[in-house]
Formats: C-alpha cells, sequence, structure tokens
C-alpha cells in the first residue's frame, strides 16, 4: 500500500502543469466560450472586384460607367456600347423630336418604372435606366436579341403586335442591324475550345475522343 502511495505521488509530481489541470475537471464541467465582440474572430472580407474592362470598349466614354451598369443588368457591356453608340454617339445631352433623352435615348416614362424620375439628371440615371428596361425586353422576348432591340427602338407593343417579329417600321428595321454590327465588332471573341488531352502520368495520355482507351 505505501509503495502504491509513493508511485502515486510521484506521477502527480511528474504530471505537467497543463495536462494536471485538464485531469482536475470533473465530468459534468461545461466548457463555454465567452466572446465579448465576436467579429473580432471574423477574417476581414474583400468586397469582389470590378471585372476588368475589355481593351476594345476601355478608350470608349464612359466605359467605367456603362460596364457597371451593364453587369448590374446582367447584360455585356459591349451591347449597351453598341446600344449608345447608334442612339446617341455618346452624347449626353441628346435628344430625340419624341422626347428620348441623353445616351440611352429613354423617354421619362420609361426611366419612371425604374424609380429614375429624371433620365437627363445625369448619365448615371440615364443609363441604369437604359439598361433594366434593356434587360427586361430580353427577358419578355427570351433572350432573342433582335426582337428586344426592336423593342428598345419601337416599343415592345409594336413587337407584340407584328407576332414577335422586328416591325416593319424603316428606322427600326436600319437600327436593329447597326446595333447588331457594332455589337458584333466589340463583344469579347468566343473562343471555342479544341480536344484536350490529359497527361496524368509521366509519359501516358488520355485522349477524351477515345472513352476508356489510354494511349502511350
Amino acid at each position: 500500500m505505501q509503495r502504491f502511495l509513493v508511485i502515486a505521488a510521484l506521477s502527480m509530481a511528474l504530471t505537467p502543469p497543463s495536462l494536471a489541470g485538464e485531469f482536475s475537471l470533473s465530468a459534468s464541467t461545461t466548457y463555454r466560450l465567452n466572446i465579448a465582440e465576436p467579429q473580432s474572430l471574423r477574417l476581414p472580407g474583400r468586397a469582389p472586384a470590378e471585372p476588368a474592362i475589355p481593351p476594345q470598349l476601355a478608350d470608349k466614354p464612359y466605359a467605367e460607367l456603362i460596364s457597371s451598369a451593364a453587369r448590374k443588368a446582367a447584360l455585356d457591356p459591349a451591347l449597351v456600347h453598341a446600344v449608345i453608340f447608334v442612339e446617341s454617339r455618346y452624347q449626353a445631352a441628346a435628344r430625340s423630336p419624341k422626347g428620348a433623352i441623353g445616351l440611352m435615348q429613354v423617354l421619362p416614362e420609361t426611366a419612371a418604372r425604374y424609380g429614375v424620375a429624371d433620365p437627363a439628371k445625369s448619365p448615371e440615371a440615364n443609363v441604369k435606366a437604359g439598361t433594366l428596361y434593356l434587360q427586361d425586353l430580353m427577358q419578355l422576348f427570351d433572350g432573342r436579341l433582335e426582337l428586344a432591340l426592336a423593342a428598345y427602338n419601337a416599343g415592345e407593343n409594336a413587337v407584340l403586335r407584328y407576332g414577335h417579329r422586328v416591325p416593319p417600321y424603316p428606322e427600326t428595321q436600319s437600327y436593329v442591324p447597326a446595333v447588331l454590327a457594332r455589337y458584333r465588332e466589340w463583344r469579347e471573341p468566343v473562343v471555342t475550345p479544341g480536344p484536350v488531352r490529359i497527361e496524368y502520368l509521366p509519359g501516358t495520355r488520355l485522349d477524351p475522343r477515345a472513352s476508356g482507351t489510354v494511349l502511350q
């Protein structure tokens, strides 16, 4: 018995303080993490960066404004540039005989749909209203760009009235091809990927065209 007590005493003496503390906790002890400022333990967030403006658009007027507004409306910035070029030639003070205003030639009643009381107030307000309207037209006509552009020029009711076709108005018949031509010129080139070759061991190649076949 005395020998057992001596061994137990030596074990306690040799146990590091940190471990002795652990052994002293009872099974019913509850561990609680008390944090006065929980936000202090969060990693600092970083706002997503704006995508780089493509080189073919970087030197255009209002490039940053148009790029930002287009992406917020889920549109290709090159398309918005094409519409603005044909509509106003980037003239923020442009006004048509029908009352269309600004860079995107937005009618006041159209701008009011999107909470823009005065589309002539600033280029930002004008482009906001124009891009949101164009996005709505894209959805209305199931992504058919030629119909959305025709509706932007002649009104959505005209396109609906002519059976989802470009209305036979000379102005609209000229407008749609003009915008599409600029859009094709300025949009990002479409890259078609070639055959993919995967090397998973040195000197061994997998040809995806022959499924399950390994080429040496």
